[in-house]
C-alpha cells in the first residue's frame, strides 16, 4: 500500500505542477474541474441511459397520477406507493456508477484534504506535537526523545498522559522554512517535516502506525516503522480558507461547486442521463 500511495501522490503532484508548490486557489479550482470532468465520463461509461430514462419516466407518471386523482384517497394512496417503488427503481439504476465512482472520489478527497485543509505555521507560531504510544506502552516508562533544529524549538517540557498513552510537546517556530524533526525511541528514529513556509504543496499533519490505508489517507507524513512504540503522530496546523464569490470558504465548498459545475456542463456535451 505504501507503493500505491506514492504512485497516487506523484500523480497528483504532476497534475498540480503547473500551479507551483504554494496553496494557490487556482490549483484547487483546476483539480476540482478535472475531477468533475472525470466523474462525468465515468458516470456515462458505467450507467445505463435507457434504464435511467425509463425509471425517471415511470416516476413522473406516478407523480402525475397523484395529481390527476387528487380527489380519490384510494387512488392517491396507490399512486403514492407506486411513487415510492418507482423511486427505488430509479435509485437502483444509479448504484453501479455510484459504486464505481466511490473509490476514486475518496482517494481524491484524501489527497485534497492533505493539500488544502491546512496552512503553514507562521513566524513565531506555536503548535502542539502529540504522540500516542501503542497499547500497553507506558509514557512514563518509555523514553521518547524529540530532536529539533534551529528553525523549530521545544517551547515546553513534554506532558505525559498515562490514561491515553500520550506525550505532548509545544513547539515554537523561530524561522520560516520546512524543518525536519525527529522522534527517537527504542533505538529507532521517526523523522517528519514541520512546515512553516508558503511554498509547500502538501502539509502532513497526522500519521497512524496500524492502519493499512494510511499511505492514501495521510500521504504527507512518512510511515511509522514497526520497531517504534508510536501508534500515532500528529502536528497541529491552522485551518485554510479560499476565496469564493467574496467569502473565504473551506476547500470542500470550492471542490463541490467547481466539480459539479464541470459535470453539469459536460452532461450536455456528451449527453448522459442522471
Amino acid at each position: 500500500m505504501n507503493f500505491s500511495g506514492q504512485i497516487v501522490t506523484s500523480f497528483f503532484n504532476l497534475i498540480l505542477m503547473p500551479f507551483g508548490t504554494a496553496h494557490h486557489t487556482l490549483g484547487l479550482v483546476a483539480l476540482s474541474l478535472l475531477t468533475g470532468v472525470a466523474m462525468a465520463f465515468v458516470f456515462k461509461w458505467t450507467s445505463n441511459d435507457r434504464a435511467i430514462r425509463a425509471a425517471k419516466d415511470k416516476l413522473k407518471a406516478r407523480i402525475l397520477e397523484m395529481r390527476i386523482y387528487q380527489d380519490d384517497p384510494v387512488l392517491i394512496l396507490k399512486g403514492f406507493g407506486g411513487t415510492l417503488k418507482s423511486n427505488l427503481v430509479y435509485l437502483g439504476t444509479l448504484i453501479l456508477p455510484v459504486l464505481v465512482l466511490l473509490v476514486p472520489v475518496v482517494i481524491v478527497f484524501m489527497q485534497m484534504d492533505e493539500r488544502y485543509s491546512r496552512r503553514p505555521l507562521g513566524d513565531d507560531a506555536k503548535t502542539i506535537l502529540s504522540v500516542e504510544l501503542r497499547d500497553g506502552v507506558d509514557p512514563y516508562q518509555t523514553e521518547v526523545a524529540l530532536v529539533t533544529g534551529s528553525g523549530v524549538v521545544m517551547d515546553s517540557k513534554p506532558v505525559r498522559i498515562a490514561e491515553t498513552g500520550e506525550i505532548d510537546w509545544r513547539l515554537r517556530v523561530d524561522e520560516p522554512g520546512t524543518h525536519d524533526i525527529t522522534l527517537s525511541a527504542n533505538g529507532a528514529n521517526y523523522s517528519f517535516p514541520v512546515v512553516a513556509e508558503k511554498n509547500y504543496r502538501m502539509i502532513g499533519h497526522e500519521r497512524n502506525a496500524s492502519s493499512w490505508i494510511e499511505p492514501l489517507l495521510h500521504p504527507g507524513m512518512p510511515a511509522i516503522s514497526d520497531d517504534m512504540p508510536l501508534a500515532r503522530v500528529r502536528v497541529g496546523y491552522p485551518g485554510a480558507r479560499y476565496p469564493l464569490l467574496g467569502w473565504d470558504v473551506h476547500w470542500i465548498v470550492i471542490f463541490l461547486v467547481y466539480s459539479l459545475l464541470a459535470a453539469i456542463v459536460l452532461k450536455f456535451i456528451i449527453k448522459f442521463e442522471i
